[in-house]
Parts: C-alpha cells; structure tokens; sequence
C-alpha cells in the first residue's frame, strides 16, 4: 500500500480490497449509514457490523480491479454522503409536525366526492 499524496493523518486504510470504518453513532443514526451505504452501492459494498461503545463497525468492500485511490475517495464521499443524509434525517424529523399540518390543512380543504 503507498501513501503517496495523502495526508499521513488520513483516517482511511486500503487494505485487501476494504477499508474499515467507525461510525460513532451518537453524531450519526442507523438509518443514515443505511441510506449512505444504497447511495454508494455502485461503488462499493458496505458491510456494517456490530455496534461497540456506540461505535458502528461498517467494512467498505471493493471490486478487485478498484485501486487504492479510488477506494479511498470512495471513503471520503461515504462521509460525504453520510453527513448529507445525517442532515436529511434531522431536518425530517425536526419539520415532521408542520409537514403533517400542512398536509392536514390541503386535506381539509380537499373536496370529497360523494357516491351515489
């Protein structure tokens, strides 16, 4: 494995076709690695493991012609995407009440036909 051009403090090791991650899940949900993981299938396979002190193990597994460099860009755009559907997930949850209003409200108003 070489590291040329990448930064020595890099969080992510290509080894045998995989790199292994940690997910601390107290800053993402579950769901979020799910999604993140169906969003980078055409990429790679990501395995997710058990879940120690809060930590989720996830293994992302390469096709054997993958490189060393694009399977570590495929991990940075994995934190990438997780972070984007982290933010999905909270904005959801924070506005669940006004989408059920609002949808409440256009349903109020909806004429309902009648049979007969």
């Amino acid at each position: 494995m070489t590291t040329e051009g990448l930064d020595p403090a890099a969080p992510f090791v290509f080894r045998e076709g995989r790199v292994a991650l940690s997910i601390d899940l107290r800053t993402y949900r579950l769901t979020a690695v799910q999604k993140t993981a169906y969003r980078m299938a055409a990429q790679c396979t990501a395995v997710i493991r058990e879940v120690r002190d809060h930590l989720l193990e996830v293994t992302l597994t390469f096709p054997p012609t993958t490189s060393e460099r694009a399977a570590l860009e495929a991990a940075r755009l994995f934190f990438q995407e997780l972070l984007d559907q982290e933010l999905r997930e909270k904005v959801g949850e924070e506005t669940a009440s006004l989408r059920a209003l609002i949808l409440a409200h256009a349903f109020s108003r909806a004429a309902v036909p009648r049979r007969g």
